[in-house]
């Protein structure tokens, strides 16, 4: 028996509600590989970065200041 037989008849026998959580484990399984082989866009980075709404258009990075923290 094969591995995704087993996963589908463990999750046959789990509440639907549970069901659905399997499923977005295996989503997020498959996501999170295809993000490990796969780097991030220039685009996906600053959208990414847009989403917390900070502005560091003013930021200098200062090495002196982050070595001596």
């Amino acid at each position: 028996m094969q591995y995704a037989d087993i996963i589908a008849r463990e999750a046959d026998s789990l509440p639907v509600e549970k069901q659905a959580e399997v499923l977005d484990f295996i989503e997020f399984l498959k996501a999170r590989q295809s993000r490990a082989t796969t780097p991030m866009t220039i685009t996906e980075i600053e959208a990414f970065f847009r989403s917390f709404k900070v502005d560091t258009s003013d930021y200098k990075f200062d090495r002196g200041e982050a070595n001596a923290r």
